[in-house]
């Protein structure tokens, strides 16, 4: 009996990462996402198809057919037309574990379509931003339990031993897994980067890792593209640093080398800024979020939350100033409610009266906003906020509404993803025996220092017997 290895998705793709190690009937499964294409998308996320939920992303091939991870109830809706389904989880004797690395949706997304028999791993800071997501109406459509874990603390299924260990991402609670079966040692990076606010996770994660006798190391690859580029950069910063097109704003682009740039050029925004300031953030981000309340009290700037933001700043950072944007009227929710008995409201008529004093969040979905304030020599820092970039029809959108009302727009993006030089650091630290890369839409690209280090591209559903 010898350890397999399947590939069932990210292999090609920014996410979507979903791989199972097998030994024997043990098994486990690291991620469960999907991947995100805004401009393909068949399905509106806001409307709830609970009985259907499963079947509808397989039909759409959003989820892979494996076996035994669906329940039967969720294979067997009723008004669904026949179709090849894999085997229900209760019709497999697999002992079966499912981890997820960190809590963005291309790594999670469909966590809720496993069958509720399979315990479903994170670590506890991601367990907990699950349930503020999930209080402010971010959560999945179906509803299951999932268990935490504690960084360094071995999980056992079988004859598979899981242990997580802290990494640094854009989002809190992330986590690299160290996967060991009777015959290999198995890394998987999960998402990393070495320019975030704390680089002391990743100087104690390869610590560690240089110790081991790593058989395959997954690492995500995001960073390689073809075109070659000394700044670390997303890809939407890369295709901002071309020339705009026609109808698009000027675009002032801060050189952000490092997450903890973001406060001070938020700071040198703000000055230069003489109306409204408005900034998109991805609020999963809390530790981002801090760095822009901070930057607003350094400027005399006040600070104004939208009301889901807000619970998630309230729940996970200790301090912080802020005031919470109030609809006109609409009814409070619960939520609201509950805010307002700790901070001050303010509507967009008190925000009119002296712009040039907010500092305002606004979300795409709230993009409408625009239409009822004072724009005049107002700024838009968009940081890594919704849309990502130019392959959502949204980003488009954004960028002709802002041109419309003459707003400046600029990129504070900081990338969740380790650099191209980083990556291959890593690399030659571990001295994997194996390196497959992944969670990139050019792995081939990924070429070790140490030749010596043999490179696997694996084809997406193919077991491989290592």
């Amino acid at each position: 009996m010898k350890t397999t290895i399947t590939f069932w998705g990210g292999l090609d793709t920014i996410g979507g990462n979903i791989a199972e190690v097998k030994y024997g009937n043990d098994r486990i499964i690291f991620d469960f996402g999907l991947v995100y294409n805004p401009a393909s998308s068949m399905l509106d996320t806001t409307v709830k198809r609970k009985h259907t939920h499963v079947l509808d992303l397989l039909k759409l091939h959003a989820i892979p057919a494996i076996d035994g991870i669906y329940s039967e109830k969720d294979l067997s809706a009723a008004h669904s037309f026949a179709m090849e389904k894999p085997l229900a989880q209760e019709q497999t004797d697999y002992q079966t574990g499912v981890f997820i690395s960190h809590l963005h949706l291309d790594h999670m997304g469909a966590m809720d379509t496993i069958a509720p028999a399979i315990p479903v791993y994170m670590t506890e800071a991601s367990r907990q931003l699950f349930r503020a997501l999930e209080q402010i109406d971010e959560g999945l459509t179906l509803d299951r339990a999932y268990e935490s874990l504690a960084y360094h603390e071995k999980i056992t299924i079988g004859q598979i031993t899981v242990t997580p260990y802290q990494v640094d991402h854009d989002v809190i609670g992330a986590t690299s897994f160290l996967i060991e079966t009777p015959d290999e040692t198995i890394l998987y990076s999960g998402d990393i980067r070495m320019h975030g606010a704390h680089q002391e996770y990743m100087d104690a994660w390869l610590d560690i890792m240089k110790e081991k006798e790593i058989s395959m190391l997954l690492i995500e690859g995001t960073s390689f593209r073809p075109e070659e580029s000394g700044l670390i950069l997303t890809e939407k910063q890369a295709d901002l640093h071309s020339v705009p097109e026609a109808g698009k704003p000027q675009q002032k682009i801060p050189r952000l080398q490092s997450e903890t740039d973001i406060e001070q050029v938020a700071v040198t925004l703000m000055k230069e800024s003489h109306g409204l300031a408005l900034f998109n953030v991805y609020h999963r981000n809390v530790e981002r979020i801090q760095q822009f309340l901070n930057a607003a009290k350094i400027v005399g700037r006040i600070a104004v939350l939208e009301p889901e933001t807000a619970y998630l700043v309230n729940e996970f950072l200790s301090t912080g100033e802020f005031r919470i944007f109030l609809e006109e009227d609409e009814a409070l929710t619960p939520l609201q409610k509950n805010l307002l008995n700790q901070y001050e409201g303010i509507t967009v008529e008190q925000i009119n009266e002296r712009p040039e004093k907010y500092f305002l969040q606004n979300s795409f979905h709230h993009i409408y906003r625009l239409l009822d304030l004072n724009l005049k020599d107002s700024n838009y820092l968009h940081a890594n906020g919704m849309p990502l970039g130019p392959y959502d029809p949204s980003y488009h959108t954004m960028h002709a509404i802002l041109t419309h009302f003459q707003v400046d727009y600029e990129s504070l993006d900081v990338s969740g993803h380790a650099s191209k030089e980083d990556i291959l650091y890593v690399i030659d630290q571990i001295k994997p025996r194996l390196v497959i890369p992944w969670h990139s839409k050019h792995p081939e690209l990924v070429k070790p220092i140490n030749e010596n280090v043999e490179v696997l591209l694996p084809e997406k559903f193919r077991t491989y017997e290592l």
